[in-house]
């Protein structure tokens, strides 16, 4: 396939949306570098294509997105309250944290069908029938691999996952992307991101209240201190995990990505580790770096063993330090949560850290400030 270049996806979006107003600069690096990076990977033709249209719709979304707010400036006098971020490295708990903190009423979190498709933004009242939630509801259905991530077409999603696009600075970890690419992201100015992410928060939440947002994210400790100029009120959950036990994990389910999406063969299943461990560790340097600078009045601590062996106590112990009030339904709901998501529910997540070329000694040795610190 003929590589994409930015004036013509720009132009396939302004076909799409019937608009010509991409709002805020900022986003055009990253998408000349996206087009630059995705020819040079092995895909599948049809990956590479849908990949292609992948890009052209966040680019029709982000005009669509501009389209509603000239409709609809009153939406710009929103505030978004909080918000609270889960952080830590993947494979640490942040879904599991996140998920038993969605079942609180009081917050707003991002669900992916709404993120895909954010214009018109959803109603109260009207999310069971909304087309986008019924047709994503559906793909998880027929896709999920809930041995390796849980899923809930209605729960709480990466923000970073669905929203980063729209500013054209995704990492896309779902692809075996470049060195130079990954370089450019890890080293990349977010001012524009988490301003647009702000935009679209607005916008999702005008509609559909509340206005206290709970988000997730890995990636977001590449970016901890971005992410707190633009919400100075943000409160950050780390979760915390041994990274002997974290980035196997990561290297087994990133594999599993890449090898759905590249021609057969093209791929090196024992440098899958390294690559992982390169890149989170990096990402653990800058996020100690940025936690130091921020203060730890900031952060509240969670650690993966304890949510697993004592989640009711855990939570109670989270609640205080976030001010809430943890209710006896909560503490009943967060209990429910873990029956039905009980390690092993869904079947087991199988791989070692050899088979992707790596040592346990290695790994604990690329983040030992990190190990040492917090007691994992």
């Amino acid at each position: 396939m003929k590589a994409m270049t930015a004036a013509e996806a720009k132009a396939r979006a302004v076909a799409l949306a019937g608009a010509d107003d991409f709002g805020a600069s900022g986003f055009e690096e990253g998408l000349e570098r996206a087009l630059a990076a995705f020819p040079r990977l092995p895909l599948k033709p049809e990956v590479m294509i849908a990949a292609m249209d992948r890009i052209v719709q966040d680019l029709a979304n982000r005009l669509r997105i501009e389209q509603w707010y000239a409709a609809h400036p009153e939406i710009e006098a929103q505030a978004v309250e909080g918000p609270i971020l889960v952080c830590g490295l993947p494979r640490t708990g942040t879904t599991a944290t996140v998920g038993m903190l969605a079942l609180d009423p009081r917050f707003r979190f991002p669900r992916m069908w709404e993120m895909n498709q954010p214009v018109p933004p959803p109603r109260l009242g009207e999310e069971a029938d909304d087309p986008r939630a019924v047709a994503y509801r559906e793909a998880i259905k027929a896709h999920s691999h809930a041995s390796q991530h849980i899923a809930d077409p209605d729960g709480p999603e990466e923000d970073m996952v669905g929203l980063a696009p729209l500013d054209m600075h995704a990492y896309h970890g779902a692809f075996p992307m470049p060195d130079d690419f990954v370089d450019w992201w890890t080293s990349a100015d977010f001012a524009s991101t988490y301003a647009y992410h702000r935009r679209v928060l607005s916008l999702l939440q005008s509609e559909r209240p509340p206005h206290l947002w709970l988000l997730k994210g890995p990636v977001h400790l590449f970016q901890l201190e971005a992410f707190a100029a633009e919400y100075p009120d943000t409160k950050f959950v780390w979760t915390h995990r041994d990274p002997a036990s974290v980035i196997p994990s990561v290297s087994s389910l990133q594999y599993t990505l890449h090898s759905a999406r590249c021609v057969e063969g093209a791929l090196d299943k024992a440098a899958a580790g390294p690559k992982a461990l390169a890149f989170w560790a990096r990402g653990m340097k800058r996020a100690l770096a940025a936690r130091d600078r921020l203060g730890e009045h900031r952060f509240i601590d969670v650690w993966n063993r304890d949510v697993v062996a004592r989640p009711v106590e855990t939570f109670a112990g989270l609640y205080d330090r976030l001010g809430f009030d943890f209710t006896p339904q909560l503490e009943a709901d967060v209990a429910d949560y873990n029956r039905r998501n009980a390690q092993g529910a869904f079947g087991e997540h199988r791989y070692t850290a050899e088979e992707y070329g790596l040592t346990n000694e290695a790994i604990r040795e690329a983040f030992a400030d990190y190990c040492t610190r917090f007691d994992v």
